[in-house]
């Protein structure tokens, strides 16, 4: 077998097998998706492009391959290395934030190393300067030796970094002194002719053991790097392990406190049940008792000047009963969760019925009662739609003067029907029914004859109306009366009405 012969089985044997892991690792890469995979295929590709430029140096593809080839020499060299060092930056984990000044000498060194085949390619395709393409080859030479010693200098620098720099270092033994051999006999070659074949297959063998111990340390990393995420998994389990038994014990102990507090709730609420129980017997009955015995006195004082005296005390009284009537009913439905009890109402009926129960205290202060009902029907809880009608009904004759109106009145008014109770007369602060609104804070007021209220009337009522799926709004102005509106939505319950309410009574003030 002749040079000749020799040299191209060489050059086709180890192209083959730097071609075969490049695959490999090109096939690693695409599963795995790791940057170590694809800068290690970076610097075989490199190599098996450099090792296949043999096939057109010795000119057997003719003279001008021959000299591309000669030129495409450099860049082959510099991917390389460009694959070298990249693949030694992320295996040794050099980075600005842990290591500024070694990460920003391999930038440079980067920078360089992709600079230098751009200029030669530049200077080849336009002033074509031979003296610079010189240059630039021994720059290239220059900048290949120089990054093995980088590589060698930050294996040594982070030798006690992580175990597996120990290996890397320990591993580039083969590539140092290919590049030696390689380097120095391209130098010796530009000067004296001798026969290069022994020292290029000593490098091509030291290359692909390189490359095999390349391919066991990026084992050795990628089994550390699992170790290290299986640690992290079982650490952050521990950590999610202990978090749940925290917040299940606090969990656990919110539950007692939820417990202890339900628990005392219940006797809070039966506390409040024997309580409003005792209300209903030991003053609802002799509040009746008192009303029963005044009726029997009236009936012997016919022409006596205590008559109206003792009209007004059994009016007073009878009010005073509906009102702890009121709140008794209140009551009950705010603790014992009584459901309500919807049916179509007669607003009509309701409404003169409102009008007959005060006629009498409204006849005490010369005051008329107008019912004004344009929407017949309401599908709601009737009995506490008449205890807020009761209610509203007693404040405005109250508030009211001699001689004036109050209007019970009923509309449908868009989407919505609405009812009310409309007086003309004192009026009342609309930050006073804000604070109703609010805080729930009854306010104690007296009326136009001095009659007093506790402001639980508006209460009740304003829970009944939003229990029943309405809103209580008040429309009022100092000095010109107060418009309570019932306003509740026209759904499928309570049908719409076609009745004209351009003359309805609720007017804004």
């Amino acid at each position: 077998m002749d040079t000749l012969d020799f040299r191209y089985l060489t050059t086709i044997v180890f192209t083959s097998i730097f071609s075969v892991f490049g695959i490999y690792h090109l096939l690693s890469f695409l599963v795995l998706k790791h940057r170590l995979l694809l800068y290690y295929f970076i610097l075989i590709l490199g190599l098996t492009l450099h090792w296949s430029l043999y096939f057109f140096l010795n000119g057997a593809f003719g003279g001008e391959l021959a000299a591309l080839a000669d030129k495409a020499s450099l860049t082959t060299a510099m991917v390389t290395t460009l694959g070298l060092l990249l693949f030694t930056k992320s295996y040794l984990n050099i980075s600005a934030e842990k290591h500024p000044i070694l990460s920003k000498i391999y930038k440079v060194t980067l920078q360089i190393v992709v600079a230098l085949p751009v200029l030669q390619i530049t200077n080849h395709l336009t002033a074509k300067i031979v003296w610079l393409n010189e240059f630039l080859v021994l720059m290239a030479a220059f900048m290949a030796m120089s990054s093995i010693l980088l590589n060698i200098f930050s294996g040594v620098r982070l030798f006690r970094s992580h175990k597996l720099n120990r290996y890397y270092l320990y591993s580039y033994a083969p590539i140092l002194m290919a590049a030696l051999l390689y380097i120095g006999t391209w130098f010796a070659k530009r000067y004296y002719e001798f026969d290069v074949n022994p020292i290029l297959l000593t490098t091509s063998i030291l290359v692909t053991f390189q490359l095999i111990l390349f391919s066991l340390i990026i084992g050795f990393k990628y089994k550390a790097i699992e170790e290290q995420h299986m640690q992290m998994q079982i650490n952050a389990n521990k950590r999610l392990e202990a978090e749940v038994a925290k917040q299940t014990a606090d969990l656990q102990l919110a539950k007692k406190v939820l417990e202890d507090q339900n628990e005392e709730l219940e006797k809070i609420n039966q506390l409040k049940n024997k309580l409003f129980s005792l209300l209903s017997h030991d003053v609802r009955a002799p509040l009746n008792n008192v009303v029963t015995i005044i009726e029997l006195i009236q009936q012997d004082i016919e022409n006596s000047e205590l008559k109206p005296i003792t009209e007004n005390l059994k009016n007073e009284l009878s009010d005073k009963v509906s009102m702890v009537n009121d709140l008794l009913k209140w009551s009950y439905q705010q603790l014992d969760g009584v459901g309500l009890d919807k049916e179509e109402c007669d607003l009509n009926n309701v409404l003169e019925s409102i009008k007959d129960e005060f006629s009498r205290m409204a006849e005490d202060k010369n005051i008329t009662i107008e019912v004004a009902a344009s929407q017949p029907t309401l599908v709601v809880d009737c009995a506490m739609l008449q205890v807020v009608l009761r209610n509203l009904t007693s404040n405005a004759i109250k508030f009211s003067d001699n001689g004036q109106k109050v209007v019970l009145w009923s509309q449908m008014n868009g989407e919505h029907i609405e009812l009310g109770v409309r007086d003309f007369g004192m009026g009342m602060e609309k930050d006073w029914y804000q604070r109703l609104q609010n805080d729930k804070r009854p306010e104690i007021r007296k009326g136009t004859k001095g009659e007093k209220g506790t402001g639980f009337g508006l209460v009740i009522s304003k829970d009944f109306v939003e229990m029943n799926g309405g809103q209580l709004i008040c429309e009022s102005e100092i000095g010109k009366g107060t418009n309570f509106i019932l306003r509740f939505p026209a759904n499928s319950d309570n049908p719409t009405s076609q009745t004209n309410t351009s003359n309805s009574p609720v007017h804004s003030f």
